[in-house]
């Protein structure tokens, strides 16, 4: 099985003006970021990370892969069988010693799990949601064959981009057959400050997350899912999609609207449904105004 290693970069203190759309000098890392009064600037600093990437088409049947817990999160484990069929690539994984992610800031309710190819492209994967022992199973598939694997803690599940808040990783098993080649590639990494720039802090839903009263399971995951609709919907807002994407924002508005009444009703199955809807529409809605703030932001020829 041939193997190779990709190289990326996580994010925790360079200055990027979408005002401009340049990237500026880097700021210290002790700084502290400036007060949002319009225009976002999101502070980074640029860590190199090694991570390694499996080409699974040349293995004849499924393989196994690790995890491992980055810095952030260093008791995490877990481990992945990997099996390319037609056309796709199914991954079976099993994670444990996933600690809540709001530990990492208010804003961050779930787990994302990511595919990142050799050059640098990265698919979100699918929400991996831990249980009561904080522990999480899940079966997804991946158009590519070759990747490496990446677990980021987020604000809601859609999300088009990572964040820099990487808590594990994939490794390669000593019984995983293949060499290990390196390759540069360059992927984004949204800053942990972009959510908390972007949008006030108190805007947060998940901020009372810690003050939630012991409720059911059931509620419980409605309550959750719910935050992250509220999360996902003023993320949006913040990055302009209520002007550039109108009618797909409004949709997200009217889905959260749906999901709150639910909620207060206790139907609490389609008070998920509903705040999922909102979700996936406001994160449609925001990648449809970045898209048109980047545009906007090219030089004219």
């Amino acid at each position: 099985m041939q193997s190779r290693r990709i190289q990326y970069f996580a994010a925790s203190s360079v200055a990027i003006v979408f005002s401009i759309a340049r990237l500026c000098a880097q700021a210290p890392a002790t700084s502290q970021p400036p007060e949002n009064k319009g225009a976002p600037i999101y502070r980074v600093t640029v860590v190199q990370r090694a991570l390694e990437a499996v080409n699974f088409q040349s293995h004849s049947g499924p393989t196994r892969i690790d995890f491992k817990g980055t810095l952030l999160l260093p008791k995490a484990e877990g481990e992945a069988k990997v099996e390319v069929k037609n056309g796709y690539t199914e991954i079976d994984a099993n994670f444990k010693h996933l600690d809540p992610p709001t530990q990492f800031g208010a804003e961050f309710l779930t787990y994302v799990l990511w595919a990142i190819t050799p050059d640098g492209h990265a698919i979100n994967l699918g929400e991996v949601i831990a249980d009561t022992s904080n522990k999480a199973s899940m079966r997804v598939t991946s158009p590519y064959s070759t990747f490496g694997l990446i677990i980021t803690a987020e604000p809601y599940f859609s999300v088009p981009y990572p964040s820099d808040v990487v808590v594990m990783e994939s490794a390669v098993r000593p019984d995983t057959i293949g060499s290990v080649q390196q390759v540069e590639a360059k992927y984004e990494l949204l800053p942990r400050g972009q959510y908390t720039l972007n949008v006030r802090a108190q805007e947060l839903a998940s901020a009372n997350m810690k003050n939630a009263p012991n409720v059911s399971m059931a509620e419980y995951e409605a309550l959750l899912e719910l935050y992250q609709a509220r999360n996902a919907v003023q993320i949006a807002k913040a990055d302009g999609a209520a002007d550039a994407a109108a009618d797909t924002f409004n949709k997200a508005q009217d889905s959260l609207n749906q999901a709150e009444s639910l909620y207060t009703r206790k139907d609490f199955s389609g008070a998920v449904t509903a705040a999922k809807q909102a979700v996936q529409a406001a994160s449609d809605a925001r990648v449809i105004a970045m898209k048109k703030k980047a545009s906007t932001a090219q030089p004219q020829q």
